[in-house]
């Protein structure tokens, strides 16, 4: 049976046939008998067609050609380092990817059809891309339409022998489809070829008039009935266009006898063509998907027709015309050159323009945007700042509310913050309290380990600090010498205390500094890791922990590592310690002596304090994350919510209505990331849902 259902597949589409040419392609326009796509010609010297066409090929490469990949989870990573992403930066020896990239834009918008040619290797491999000319390349199939295209002529010219190129090593990118020859695309300016001509035309008669003569056609007769011979006639007519064209515009004209001159035929102000330019320059700039006014054509700078600014025509032009395009070229290389480089399940190709100027929000309203949304108590100032590009910390993981605001959940009901958990029933906990006992037992061992990581967390950030602050003043001793004796003398060259502490920065290295801190923070990210397995054991997770688990922890370590901004905490320390020393008239060795003590408190009172707040942070979170990778890579879906257990007036009525309810891995994860310092937040794995 499925033999026979495999044979009338076959046949089914081995009877299927594929259309022509239509009698109308390549035909003349309608209502006319003259060949204005011969007279056109390629448009390469059609100032109309080349104007915009030259923009688009300046705009496309701002825009980032990119592979990503997707993975099981829905999340999308890019891939910058793919095969097919190197060949097309370089594709031959002889130019790079942009003029690979502005031939096809040439050919998409004059032709409707592109072609980059594959050059193998002795593998087989694509080892080059070439762009071939609209004009030389030519798909082709059997008269019987049993095969879609089954070569592509490639006539090269200069003698050389038309060639045969297969399918597989010809990339044909297609503006949409013609309907008249389906396996080409549709020109986008063809339509306006007669626009086209027309302009060309006028081009034409212009430099014609003001090449051929000197002034508008004139008639020159003699007065009185004189008849002059052919040779005064010839000398009369040379006469006149030595003198008085090219240069000699403008010049008197004296003649020996009566004579008459008068104005034959019309002056160029007496034909207007701009009319007829404009309708050139809006019709091809439509058809293509830009603003006249981009290119910089008199059409589109003309304000009464659109009124809109040259900032939003920008814009518009690159959604309608320079967008499109690269999606489809997107589109075509995902299809035809992706797959050569293996397999492409799960890999797309997309065109990203993201980056690009002219899609930028203006800043202004991206700010009014924001703070719109900051004042509604939607998001923290964290968030906000970070939105804006500008410096943040943990200091700001704050909402702003009114005072007026009340919080009400989703139920409508207040929760009793003095009802214990089963006073609070389902509504406020979403496990049963068999489930909600096992994960207090689970925190109960990680709370008896707390104190030990906290302290093990602390004690290498104190000395990590006070080597930052010894470092800073012995880097500023010196030159607080040099730079104090030029100040007494009254050295114009004295640096300010800005150039100071620039200089007392770069010695330094704060990148390196930042390094260490980041080694730093993932090692004890490691450590809290490993002791979390007698707690997950306890549950059932299991004591080992595996490397996936661990790598996802440490990396978590790292990037927690840079949300404390040393350069800006230190660069603030230096600046404190020098306005306070200069204040109180102490000489290098002093302000160097209070430089030691400043960068290595940083924002809080003493190196202790400091290292003991990030400790008592960090060891929750590396707790939290732990839980969660160690559970994920167990197979665990869902999370119990420990928090607000310190009771009223101590916790927040939300933190307090939250405890027992459960979350998700991203759920967690992302509660985690924006718990605030000092939080009591904690995870336990949910195994209800298994039971």
């Amino acid at each position: 049976m499925i033999g026979r259902f495999v044979k009338a597949v076959r046949a089914t589409l081995d009877n299927f046939r594929h259309g022509g040419v239509s009698s109308f392609y390549g035909a003349l326009f309608r209502r006319t008998r003259f060949d204005y796509r011969k007279e056109v010609g390629d448009c390469l010297d059609a100032s109309v067609v080349m104007a915009p066409v030259q923009w688009v090929q300046r705009a496309l490469p701002e825009g980032e050609l990119k592979v990503q990949r997707r993975k099981k989870g829905g999340d999308v990573d890019d891939v910058p380092d793919h095969a097919m992403l190197a060949l097309i930066q370089t594709p031959n020896p002889y130019y790079g990817d942009i003029m690979l990239w502005w031939g096809f834009v040439l050919s998409m918008i004059i032709d409707g059809n592109a072609y980059w040619m594959i050059v193998r290797n002795g593998l087989g491999r694509p080892a080059e891309l070439w762009y071939i000319p609209h004009w030389m390349m030519e798909p082709k199939w059997p008269a019987d339409g049993s095969v879609f295209i089954s070569h592509y002529l490639y006539t090269p010219g200069g003698g050389a022998a038309q060639m045969d190129i297969a399918p597989e090593d010809v990339i044909h990118f297609r503006h949409g489809i013609n309907p008249r020859n389906m396996r080409k695309g549709l020109s986008p300016i063809d339509p306006a070829l007669r626009e086209i001509f027309s302009d060309l035309e006028i081009s034409n008669f212009v430099a014609a008039l003001l090449r051929n003569m000197g002034v508008p056609g004139m008639v020159i007769s003699p007065k009185g009935g004189a008849m002059p011979t052919p040779a005064d006639v010839d000398a009369t007519k040379s006469y006149i266009q030595s003198q008085f064209s090219g240069d000699g515009r403008g010049r008197p004209l004296v003649l020996g006898a009566p004579t008459e001159v008068s104005q034959f035929g019309f002056n160029p102000s007496q034909m207007s063509v701009n009319d007829g330019r404009d309708v050139a320059e809006e019709r091809v700039c439509a058809l293509i998907g830009i603003p006249a006014a981009i290119v910089g054509f008199g059409a589109g700078l003309q304000q009464t027709k659109v009124g809109a600014t040259m900032e939003q025509m920008g814009k518009q032009a690159w959604e309608n015309g320079v967008i499109p395009l690269g999606k489809l070229a997107a589109d075509e290389l995902k299809r035809s050159l992706l797959p050569q480089f293996g397999r492409a399940d799960g890999i797309n190709v997309v065109f990203d323009a993201s980056k690009v100027p002219a899609m930028q929000e203006d800043q202004d309203k991206k700010v009014e945007r924001w703070t719109r949304i900051l004042d509604s108590g939607a998001i923290t100032v964290y968030t906000y700042l970070q939105a804006l590009g500008l410096d943040a910390d943990d200091s700001h993981r704050i909402y702003l509310r009114k005072i007026s605001v009340i919080e009400v959940p989703e139920n409508g009901e207040r929760p009793d913050p003095d009802a214990g958990p089963k006073d609070r029933g389902a509504k406020a906990r979403a496990v049963s309290d068999g489930a909600y006992k096992r994960g207090a037992a689970y925190l109960l061992i990680l709370q008896r380990q707390e104190n030990g990581q906290r302290e093990a967390f602390k004690k290498p950030l104190v000395a990590f600090f006070n080597r930052l602050g010894k470092a800073a003043a012995d880097a500023s001793t010196d030159l607080l010498e040099a730079e104090l004796g030029k100040a007494a003398a009254k050295d114009r060259g004295a640096k300010s205390d800005d150039l100071i502490v620039e200089t007392i920065l770069d010695r330094l290295g704060i990148p390196k500094w930042a390094s260490e801190l980041r080694e730093l923070y993932q090692a004890q990210y490691l450590e809290i890791a490993e002791s979390v397995g007698e707690a997950a054991e306890a549950a059932g997770l299991g004591a080992s922990l595996p490397d996936p688990v661990a790598q996802s922890i440490v990396a978590a370590g790292g990037r927690r590592a840079g949300l404390i901004d040393l350069d800006r905490q230190t660069r603030a320390a230096l600046f404190d310690a020098l306005a306070e020393g200069r204040a109180a008239g102490e000489g290098a060795a002093q302000l160097a002596a209070r430089i030691l003590p400043a960068v290595a408190s940083g924002p809080s009172l003493d190196p202790e304090v400091r290292a003991l707040r990030i400790a008592r942070t960090e060891a929750k979170y590396a707790q939290n994350i732990s839980t969660i990778e160690r559970g994920r890579a167990a197979g665990v879906t869902s999370f119990i919510i420990f928090d607000g257990r310190l009771g009223p007036g101590r916790s927040l009525l939300s933190h307090i209505a939250r405890d027992g309810s459960i979350a998700g891995i991203q759920q967690a994860a992302v509660m985690a990331d924006a718990e605030h310092p000092n939080g009591t937040l904690s995870f336990a794995p949910n195994f209800e849902e298994d039971e």
